[in-house]
C-alpha cells in the first residue's frame, strides 16, 4: 500500500533564483538535485519533513510531452500547497524581516489561523497555524 507523499511539483520561471528564496528566505533545504538533460530535478523541504518540493522550470528537457504551454500557465497561481507551522506569529516575523511577500495571519472560521506566503514568481503557498498556538504566542 501507500506509505508516504513523496512530494509536489512547483512550477517557476528560473529554477535558480526560485531555490535562492525557498532555502534562504523560507529555510527550506536542498534533499535532492539531479542532473536531467540540461536541467536538474531539485527537491527541497523543511529540514523534518519527508515530502519534498520539486521546483520546475518548464523547459523541453522537463517537459515529457513537449507541451509546455500549460506548466508555464501555472506558474503564478495558488498553488494549493500548505504548510504548518508551531507558532505562526513568530514565522510570520522572521518571513516579513527577511522580505518574504506574505498576509498577516487571520484566524479562520474553522478554527486555525492562516497566512499566505507569494513567492519570487508570486506561486501562492498557505501557511497554517492552531487556533491554540496562535493564542498562545499573543
Amino acid at each position: 500500500m501507500i506509505e508516504n507523499i513523496g512530494g509536489v511539483v512547483i512550477f517557476v520561471k528560473n529554477q535558480e533564483k526560485a531555490i535562492d528564496f525557498y532555502s534562504n528566505k523560507l529555510g527550506f533545504e536542498i534533499k535532492g538535485k539531479y542532473p536531467y538533460k540540461n536541467s536538474n530535478w531539485v527537491e527541497l523541504a523543511p529540514k523534518n519533513s519527508s515530502t519534498t518540493i520539486s521546483l520546475m522550470e518548464p523547459n523541453h528537457d522537463m517537459i515529457i510531452n513537449g507541451d509546455i504551454d500549460y506548466p508555464r500557465q501555472e506558474i503564478g497561481i495558488m498553488t494549493n500547497l500548505w504548510f504548518y507551522t508551531n507558532d505562526i506569529s513568530y514565522t510570520y516575523k522572521l518571513l516579513k524581516e527577511k522580505g518574504v511577500n506574505i498576509t498577516e495571519p487571520k484566524k479562520q472560521e474553522w478554527g486555525g489561523i492562516l497566512a499566505r506566503i507569494k513567492d519570487i514568481d508570486n506561486n501562492t503557498l498557505t501557511l497554517i497555524s492552531s487556533e491554540e498556538e496562535y493564542t498562545r504566542s499573543n
